[in-house]
């Protein structure tokens, strides 16, 4: 009887979970624009466009998919494309 409260006892329910500091993921669009593809590389437009695009371009476009390396092709240019927010 004893043995069976002690058991008893030691079964209060569910266990409270500790608490993390985990990171949030990170929910990203999946659209064929430098947007999208920033965020999902966690990097703002500008150091994506400085990454993708060395020569010093200021937009880029989606290309088509280069099979050999699994990676985007993303065509840079210059022009002015209307700009989109995405909110984090």
């Amino acid at each position: 009887m004893a043995l069976l409260l002690a058991t008893a006892g030691q079964l209060t329910g569910c266990a409270k979970s500790e608490p993390c500091a985990c990171e949030v993921p990170r929910a990203c669009c999946r659209g064929l624009v430098p947007q999208c593809a920033a965020c999902e590389e966690g990097l703002t437009l500008d150091a994506w466009l400085k990454k993708t695009c060395p020569g010093g371009e200021t937009d880029a476009h989606y290309g088509g998919w280069d099979e050999a390396t699994q990676k985007a092709i993303w065509v840079c240019d210059d022009g002015t494309r209307q700009k989109i927010q995405i909110s984090d």
